[in-house]
């Protein structure tokens, strides 16, 4: 590589720091980080109603000097509760104090539809405790709910003289806050024990469609010391050999360790679980699709396992968290704080986090344009994505158009070279690497020219992956004859032989690129190099239909795009040569 071809990958390797400035500067602060829980309003002002009452009218907090509360006797059946704003409705339940479903009013459940999308919790009620007796997911609380429907208070009496008490807030949009009371009234010690709350199950969406190597169910996990876990893409290995029907882990590198949260999420929704304080850790529950040798995880859910605790007569024992529970969209999760848009898997972990400081920059900026494009642009997401595309080429082109003219030269000095081969091949092959080298310094030529380019677009090719692969605003967003750009096309669904369903733009991608190859100046010089790239213009094709055919659309739309560009150029390019 000469001097010359480290300019424009210095110039590009310039941006990601200048990227980073205008992301701190202008970007950073539309979506400001909350260090603050959101306000929650105290159990207090929210009036009895109804059979549930309390007799008291609040449970202030508890002095030593001060008698305890008197609370409602529950109702031996299940009572339901509701709090709602404009994005989501939430349906509580006595039974364990806990949220039995959640409805997301902005999200239809079907393209095209009016019912919203539910996520259904009532086989493992979320935010219900684990191990104190009177208050599990089965056993029944006393329900009161605030007038203005923004907050639920449950309560029960737990023996000697102790009291639960849970009030749930609810404000303008997906972030709920907790405040969980355990009040000794009594005239000794009360022992809390070790106990857990978890999130929700999260399951896959019914028009899921599934992509092979692709992990869809997630939990995570993030500390105080700022290391995020994905824990997804380690689902199967927790099963081991035995492939049990369900798991309930610890990661080995997580044990005794506390988090600061955790989340479980499908591939558009997520829960996030974040105490107060970091003072739990956590746990990873999973099962299994029965069909099939391979671990296909069905259902997952996160949990926080909190320490045993001793409660003193006369004192109240309080954990407090935010839960959050809607959209894995970044620009939402942004705005709600404690860094909860890292679910977004921007972040590059494991062997290749050296590699964060470039990509994590990266798959913000690409988000961010994508939907700068769709806001200002009309035409959907489908026009946004060719748009990004085309930012793409034009800071690529200097890279492409200097890998092209290489190439260009080698296919001019190939007679020379063929000429050193005759010469030096048999008789002595170091004369002929020599000689080839001094041939290339000469007529200023770089072999790896031609790998360049798309060796620099690896890394933005994989950023893109991961933010279309996650793109909730993708989701049913339509384009020509494609009807959701977050998944493959998948037409005549079922009545295809082998490959089940007609995804149409894979097939152009492959003939897109075997027509840009043909466009491309080769520089094989012998009859078995000719040979091979011959081999090589429909193998690579082929390789690549195959890993793309079930891919999201969108994705497969960026490289489709990208290779039609290339031959637009490359033809521009031939056409200024024949003239000339």
């Amino acid at each position: 590589m000469n001097k010359k071809d480290l300019i424009p990958i210095i110039l590009l390797v310039l941006l990601i720091p200048l990227w980073m400035v205008i992301d701190q500067k202008f970007i950073a602060p539309r979506f400001p980080s909350k260090t603050a829980a959101p306000t929650e309003q105290p159990a207090d002002q929210a009036p009895a109603t109804g059979g549930e009452a309390f007799l008291s009218e609040s449970i202030p907090a508890l002095m030593a000097t001060e008698a305890a509360p008197v609370i409602a006797q529950p109702k031996a059946e299940e009572v339901l509760a509701k709090l709602e704003n404009e994005k989501i409705q939430l349906e509580l339940t006595s039974l364990g104090g806990g949220i039995k479903s959640a409805t997301l009013m902005n999200y239809p459940k079907k393209k095209g539809g009016e019912e919203p999308v539910m996520l259904d919790f009532s086989g493992s009620t979320a935010l219900a405790y684990e191990g104190i007796p009177g208050i599990s997911a089965n056993e029944a609380l006393a329900v009161q709910t605030a007038d203005d429907g923004q907050s639920v208070v449950f309560s029960k009496v737990l023996g000697n003289g102790t009291i639960f008490q849970r009030t749930i807030t609810l404000g303008d949009g997906y972030l709920l806050t907790v405040n969980d009371r355990f009040i000794n009234s009594g005239a000794t010690p009360w022992n809390l024990p070790e106990t857990r709350i978890q999130t929700g199950r999260m399951k896959n969406p019914e028009d899921m469609v599934a992509q092979k190597g692709i992990s869809i169910l997630g939990v995570d996990s993030y500390t105080p010391a700022g290391e995020v876990n994905y824990w997804g893409k380690k689902l199967h290995k927790f099963y081991g050999k035995s492939k049990p029907l369900s798991i309930d882990v610890v990661p080995l590198d997580m044990t005794g360790i506390e988090v600061d949260w955790v989340s479980a999420k499908n591939k558009f929704f997520i829960q996030i679980l974040r105490p107060e304080k970091p003072v739990a850790t956590m746990a990873i529950l999973s099962s299994r699709e029965t069909e099939g040798k391979s671990v296909v995880p069905k259902e997952v859910a996160a949990a926080l396992a909190f320490k045993p605790q001793v409660v003193d007569a006369g004192t109240a024992h309080e954990i407090n968290y935010n839960y959050f529970i809607g959209p894995k969209k970044y620009s939402i999760l942004k705005d709600s704080g404690y860094a909860m848009e890292k679910v977004m898997e921007f972040e590059t972990t494991g062997f290749f986090s050296f590699m964060n400081w470039l990509m994590e920059p990266s798959r913000k900026f690409l988000l961010v344009t994508m939907n700068f494009f769709d806001k200002v642009i009309p035409g959907g997401y489908g026009i946004a994505i060719i748009l990004l595309t085309l930012l793409i080429r034009i800071l690529f082109w200097p890279l492409t158009h200097k890998s092209t003219e290489s190439m260009k030269r080698m296919q001019e000095i190939q007679p020379e070279v063929k000429a050193l081969q005759e010469k030096y091949k048999k008789s002595n092959p170091q004369k002929l690497q020599q000689e080839t080298m001094k041939l290339y310094k000469e007529k200023k030529v770089n072999p790896m020219g031609g790998c360049l380019p798309m060796l620099v677009q690896i890394p933005v090719f994989i950023a893109l992956f991961t933010v279309l692969r996650n793109a909730i605003e993708l989701r049913y967003a339509g384009f020509l004859w494609i009807s959701d750009l977050s998944t493959a096309e998948n037409l005549f669904a079922g009545s295809i032989p082998l490959v089940g369903a007609l995804n149409i733009l894979p097939l152009l991608m492959s003939l897109s690129m075997i027509w840009q190859q043909k466009l491309t100046p080769q520089a094989a010089t012998t009859p078995e190099q000719i040979q091979q790239q011959k081999m090589m213009m429909f193998m690579m094709p082929i390789m690549m239909l195959f890993f793309f055919y079930k891919m999201p659309s969108g994705l497969v739309l960026y490289w489709t795009t990208s290779n039609l560009l290339m031959i637009a150029q490359t033809s521009l390019r031939n056409l200024k040569k024949k003239k000339a």
